[in-house]
């Protein structure tokens, strides 16, 4: 899939995030009580956000998402912000998909929950696994139907403030068509149906300041699942997934945002859930093969309370070996982009970014920060 051209309007995602409050419009998420002896204190409110905005991405391609989440209000003794939503979204390629997700914590923040559960179908391009051979230059369209569920539990571990262990359950039903009669008249298409599902452990350290935009602290996470009939799949294989992020402030209303990723499989894994280059500037579906491992680095720049701009850097490899991973070929990308605070209260942002990677370009319009 090309990359999106320069041509959205970037100014349409600011007209049309509109956010409702619940509460008094002039005090979006507080109520103010005067009934202690004429002492005004504030009281925490949760905040529902309607917005509807331009998508536009590599993958997917340009179209419209609508996401209407529930920022609900700050729990005592945590820095962890509890989310609900809806969110549904049509493009230009005829991929759609609606969704229901859930971020919560309990009990000073010793208990966590994150779950999701959505269908939709999606036209994307089959790039080859590794370097793609002469599809690199040429993909296979191919339509992808899903209905997928994950659930995340988690507990803080005793007499630690940041560590956490827990389980994950994933399942995920699909449907493929791989429309090799477009690259060749007359080649019948390939479909099949599989259906993946994993459980596994996972663990993590969460000292970030703020889940929706952190200004410092470290984000770990170590997972690996187990896929096959014990779960309920078709296809017998394992993943594991490592991240590590640090919020470094530098000086005030600036942030360095750092991330290393490294993703691994084994086994027979359906080629639509192999390890990807989770990077900005080309498609998701590009670059994908058993092990992947990318680096990042991000300034963020706060120079309005709800106004900032954002500028990175990131490059990453892949490969069908753990021990030639760092010596195949390089990907790159670099760009930039604009951030807007949704409410005062909270520091959600809506945002576009331009990146110019590799092998493509791309426009992203997004919710939220991408690490």
């Amino acid at each position: 899939m090309p990359g999106v051209q320069f041509s959205v309007f970037l100014g349409v995602l600011f007209l049309f995030a509109m956010p409702l409050q619940a509460g008094d419009a002039d005090n979006a998420g507080e109520v103010i009580d005067e009934s202690h002896d004429g002492e005004a204190f504030v009281e925490n409110r949760g905040q529902w956000v309607p917005v509807p905005l331009v998508i536009s991405n590599p993958t997917v391609g340009t179209g419209l998402q609508g996401v209407l989440m529930y920022l609900h209000p700050q729990k005592p003794g945590s820095t962890h912000n509890t989310t609900t939503g809806i969110v549904g979204m049509y493009t230009n390629t005829d991929s759609w998909f609606t969704g229901l997700f859930h971020d919560d914590n309990w009990k000073n923040d010793t208990i966590r929950f994150s779950g999701f559960i959505g269908t939709g179908e999606f036209n994307l391009d089959f790039y080859g696994i590794g370097e793609g051979g002469i599809i690199r230059d040429n993909p296979i369209p191919y339509e992808f139907d899903i209905t997928v569920a994950v659930l995340k539990p988690q507990i803080r571990l005793p007499g630690t403030d940041n560590w956490f262990a827990g389980l994950q359950y994933l399942i995920l039903d699909s449907g493929t068509v791989l429309r090799t009669s477009s690259v060749i008249p007359g080649l019948p298409d390939i479909t099949g149906n599989v259906r993946t599902a994993g459980f596994g452990v996972l663990a993590t350290y969460d000292s970030r300041n703020n889940n929706y935009y952190p200004t410092a602290g470290q984000w770990f996470e170590a997972k690996w699942l187990d896929y096959g009939e014990s779960w309920g799949g078709d296809n017998e294989y394992d993943k594991a997934v490592i991240f590590i992020n640090h919020y470094q402030p530098v000086i005030d209303d600036v942030t360095l945002a750092l991330r290393s990723r490294l993703e691994t499989s084994r086994g027979d894994v359906p080629f639509f859930d192999l390890p990807i280059l989770q990077m900005s500037g080309f498609s998701r579906d590009r670059y994908r093969d058993q092990y992947t491992i990318s680096f990042h680095a991000e300034g963020r720049y706060k120079f309005r309370p709800r106004w900032g701009v954002v500028g990175f850097y990131e490059f990453g490899w892949f490969n069908d070996d753990f021990n030639q991973l760092l010596t195949g070929r390089r990907i790159t990308s670099y760009g930039g982009g604009v951030r807007w605070q949704v409410t005062e209260q909270k520091q959600m942002h809506l945002g576009v970014d331009v990146a110019f990677s590799t092998d493509d370009n791309a426009v992203y319009v997004q919710i939220g920060e991408r690490f």
